[in-house]
């Protein structure tokens, strides 16, 4: 049973993504990617992994959809103009989606063979995460929060 709804939460993300990516109306899109934040926490939830379930809700569900519509405050939307079609990005693009799903699945297929979890709970993630990688966690955190502050520094600024 719980086949039937990792799958189903897999599609369900896969087309908020698409939505969220191909939206033209920039609220439906965010919501679109609440979405898809949510249902990838579903997934988490049907393969045991609880805590990365609840921690992508939070943090992705929350944190970035909140961030994401500060940014959309802090900008001028009036004043964005609507770039020309640019076919060879499309195919860059599309060459790249390309080479990433194949790589996914290869790895994924290769992975599987002989892949049994060993985190799920928070403690097995809490240990390494706050002891033997204190230090590169600490730095990421000060790079995001660097991030955002350049975000608004940039979104504030007067052409």
């Amino acid at each position: 049973m719980s086949e039937v709804f990792f799958y189903f939460f897999s599609v369900l993300s896969i087309v908020f993504a698409a939505v969220a990516v191909t939206s033209q109306n920039i609220i439906r899109g965010g919501v679109a990617l609440l979405g898809c934040f949510v249902s990838l926490g579903a997934v988490y939830f049907t393969v045991g992994a609880e805590f990365l379930g609840i921690v992508q809700v939070i943090v992705y569900g929350g944190a970035i959809i909140v961030l994401y519509l500060f940014a959309l405050m802090t900008m001028d939307l009036a004043s964005l103009k609507s770039e020309p079609f640019k076919a060879f990005l499309v195919a860059a693009g599309g060459l790249l989606s390309v080479v990433t799903a194949f790589l996914l699945l290869t790895g994924g297929m290769v992975l599987t063979k002989d892949f049994k979890p060993s985190i799920s709970g928070a403690e097995d993630l809490a240990l390494p995460m706050f002891f033997k990688f204190l230090l590169p966690f600490e730095v990421v955190s000060v790079l995001l929060l660097i991030a955002t502050v350049g975000a608004v520094a940039i979104g504030r600024r007067e052409s």
